[in-house]
């Protein structure tokens, strides 16, 4: 049984695009609404667009606000560090980026 403080692991996977924007929404809409920390995993991402990258950012700062975690669940590689690359968002925040963690 997990302990109620582990953040629960959410894959994502396929086209994270515009295309798949409302689902995803929805997916982070339904993390934010139960308990506790969360990580994020990309590592089945054929896909990634800026619209991903956007939802992803906007659900940490919701995450914050509520005083919880938003985790990558390893650093950025692949379809996702390209799009960081080329919109600019890797030198942003290499921490979070780079590292695959975050904190309240």
């Amino acid at each position: 049984m997990k302990n109620a403080a582990d953040p629960r692991a959410v894959l994502f996977s396929g086209a994270l695009t515009i295309r798949n924007a409302e689902d995803i929404h929805a997916k982070f809409m339904d993390l934010l609404s139960g308990p506790g920390d969360f990580v994020i995993d990309v590592s089945g991402a054929g896909e990634v667009d800026v619209s991903f990258v956007q939802l992803l950012l906007a659900t940490r700062r919701s995450a914050r606000e509520q005083g919880r975690a938003l985790s990558l669940a390893a650093p950025a590689a692949g379809p996702l560090r390209e799009v960081l690359v080329r919109g600019g968002f890797a030198a942003s925040d290499p921490a979070f980026w780079g590292q695959g963690g975050d904190t309240p």
